[in-house]
């Protein structure tokens, strides 16, 4: 297994499989946070700020890749930027819809999977990794996954490849911003009810304003209520969610309280049975199949202004999961109609804080401008879990949904594991000349982590790492930059020796070349990236005793293109087109080296287009449609299985009125359904739904 493998031990494989993945992504949590301002305030250049709200698909400003207010255009990286109105219009029901049309992101590898955000970018896993809200890491723990309800994110912001510098310990491919929505000073309400099929009912809310005529206190509470069937036969996707949110300001500090709680209730086994010759529609899990998750974060951001020049920051926040898993597997001895079952039983908690704290200062010297940015962030994590597994007895692959006697097993091995990581960073963005800028920055990391197993600490390391990245851009009055940049990442490794003792960390780094085109007064936005990833030293095990090595190495090469225009009044689209080559360069497993790593598809591309009559008798009516393509790859290292390219189709119908807006949006309309392998498991491709809503405003 190569890094670039899924970094979670979420397929149910029984009590080995998490043992050896106990707490997978802790050891590489990203401490640090970017900065974030109210979308009330005013913004160093054009009308948007790099956390606030978007008019249409286009946005101008990200500080995803910065930590400060920059405008994409002269931001030496790759970064996308999904918005509100793009997620509205193809009512995305996860942070993996959302994304699915962003160039250098590939989604689906695992099938319809409700349970977490199961997410590539450049080919790495950044399904917990690269997992940021509001700038601070959601890191997960063993089993127990953040979940991010998308009716409370304003915006979500991607940046692609290394982002240490910044955030600490992270996967070379990059990371996910998801930006909460935030009070605004004009009052608005906003209702909205779904129904659809397979078997979805939801509802929603969104209502903000001021606390106080003067401005001093604005407020903002979100809630989302969700009772609906997985496309997978027998699952649930349900959830209860509220998100309050409250500022207090003045001319020169805003101070901001962030709370959210979220009740879910999905399957922990997604996978489906498979005989020697067909797969069959009967999931593994049947009807003892459940992740039941309650998750509660609350934090605050506090900025202040103490002249034109000097901005210090601080966020914090402190975040929960309590997580009750329980499913069944099958143990491959068939009786007739009859598929013989292991019950499994899994209890976690998750208790996470992190504080980041920023001094932004802007000076001069000489002709050159200067934005300096000093941090410090701490991050601390800790995860408990106890599993218990058992006989669960036959289920009849003609009636999977019978009701059964699955007795719950009891609780036996319990484990845990911890981490703390202390950061310091410093960047300078510099401009000069007529268009020139130029930005560099470097990050000292000392990190701790330990496993414990019955409460006994079995291995611990302590690590420490020095990141840099630079970038170089220049802006043509036109609209057009070219840039050139390089990063680096490190990342610690879970893994243990034939000793017991955890390996030293992976590391990664990425060239970047790329063009950016934005035309001054115009409603579009194309960027072009070429690049080279190497991550080194990652952990891979013997194939004969499974005992890990810090050996492995791989490299990715891509080539990225992605264009966001309005082409004429009401019509909006959205294009792009990944390419990627990987090869494995060394391995223990001999038989991978030089072979393509899993999950990475050499071919991805997209294109969404959405039309509103702007005028005329059919003012208010629109149409959207959007394919993907998602091109064969493999299932394993070894290249022995490829599976099937996808193409699922999107489609919606529009019509606004008033303070009324009416939809119907189809997913994979045409119904494709692919059966996909994956770690030795097989799973079905997303299914066809159809979602109407109803959303009235004022």
């Amino acid at each position: 297994m190569t890094a670039l493998d899924r970094p979670d031990p979420c397929r149910p494989r029984g009590r080995a499989l998490l043992a050896a993945t106990a707490l997978s992504a802790l050891a590489v949590a990203p401490a640090c946070a970017e900065d974030t301002q109210l979308p009330t305030l005013t913004v160093e250049s054009g009308d948007q700020s790099a956390w606030g709200p978007v008019q249409g698909y286009i946005a101008e400003n990200s500080a995803v890749g910065t930590k400060t207010d920059t405008p994409l255009l002269v931001t030496p990286r790759s970064i996308s930027v999904v918005t509100r109105q793009e997620m509205d219009d193809r009512a995305v029901q996860s942070v993996v819809d959302a994304v699915s049309y962003t160039a250098g992101v590939v989604t689906g590898a695992y099938g319809y999977d409700p349970r977490f955000d199961d997410i590539y970018l450049r080919g790495f896993a950044v399904t917990s990794g690269g997992d940021f809200r509001d700038g601070l890491s959601q890191q997960s723990g063993n089993f127990a996954y953040w979940r991010t309800e998308t009716e409370g994110l304003e915006r979500i912001d991607v940046i692609k490849g290394p982002a240490s510098v910044l955030y600490g310990q992270t996967v070379p491919g990059g990371l996910i911003n998801r930006i909460s929505k935030m009070p605004v000073d004009t009052p608005f309400a906003v209702v909205e009810g779904e129904v659809g099929a397979p078997g979805w009912f939801q509802t929603s809310f969104d209502v903000g304003g001021k606390g106080k005529e003067d401005g001093s206190v604005l407020y903002r509470v979100t809630g989302v209520a969700r009772a609906a069937e997985g496309t997978v036969n027998y699952t649930t996707n349900n959830a209860l969610y509220l998100a309050p949110t409250v500022t207090f300001q003045n001319d020169t500090t805003r101070f901001t309280i962030l709370a959210n709680i979220l009740d879910s209730r999905v399957p922990s086994n997604t996978a489906y049975w498979q005989t020697p010759n067909v797969l069959t529609n009967i999931p593994m899990g049947t009807t003892y199949n459940a992740i039941q998750q309650t998750q509660e974060q609350i934090g605050y951001r506090l900025e202040h202004d103490f002249n034109d020049t000097i901005t210090a920051r601080q966020n914090v926040r402190y975040g929960h999961i309590d997580n009750h898993s329980f499913w069944t597997d099958a143990t491959g001895v068939v009786n007739g109609p009859f598929i013989e079952m292991a019950a499994a039983n899994y209890v976690e908690t998750l208790d996470s804080f992190q504080a980041d704290n920023q001094l932004q200062i802007k000076l001069a010297t000489g002709p050159v401008q200067h934005k300096l940015l000093a941090g410090v962030d701490y991050l601390w994590l800790n995860s408990n879990y106890g599993y218990g597994e058992g006989p669960a007895g036959p289920i009849n692959m003609f009636d999977p949904n019978a009701p059964n006697k699955v007795v719950m097993p009891t609780l036996l091995a319990y484990s845990g594991a911890s981490l703390s990581q202390l950061g310091l960073y410093l960047q300078d963005q510099m401009t000069f000349g007529e268009g020139w800028h130029f930005s560099i920055g470097g990050r000292q990391d000392f990190a701790s982590q330990d496993q414990t197993s019955s409460h006994v600490v079995t291995a611990t390391r302590d690590d420490h790492a020095f990141t840099w990245q630079a970038g170089l851009l220049y802006e043509f009055s036109a609209g057009i930059s070219p840039y050139v940049s390089y990063a680096t990442s490190f990342q610690p490794s879970i893994n243990v020796d034939a000793n017991g003792a955890l390996l030293e960390p992976s590391s990664g780094e990425q060239y970047e070349a790329g063009i950016k085109f934005q035309p001054k007064g115009g409603r579009s936005y194309v960027t072009l990236a070429v690049y080279q990833i190497t991550q080194n030293n990652y952990a891979v095990p013997d194939p004969n005793t499974f005992v890990y090595s810090p050996v492995g190495d791989v490299r990715v090469r891509g080539f990225e293109f992605e264009a966001l225009m309005q082409l004429a009044q009401g019509l909006d689209l959205t294009a792009a087109y990944t390419y990627t080559n990987g090869t494995i360069l060394d391995s223990l497993e001999l038989n991978t080296i030089g072979n393509t790593p899993v999950n990475m598809p050499a071919h991805v591309a997209s294109l969404w287009a959405k039309y509103m009559v702007p005028d005329g008798p059919w003012k208010g009516f629109g149409v959207g449609a959007g394919i993907r393509y998602i091109g064969e790859y493999w299932s394993d290292n070894t290249n022995t299985y490829m599976n099937p390219a996808q193409f699922p189709i999107d489609a919606a119908i529009y019509y606004e009125k008033d303070n009324w807006k009416f939809a119907v949006n189809g997913k994979n309309i045409f119904g494709q359904q692919q059966a996909l392998l994956n770690e030795g498991y097989w799973y079905w491709q997303q299914g066809s739904s159809v979602i109407a809503s109803a959303r009235y405003k004022w």
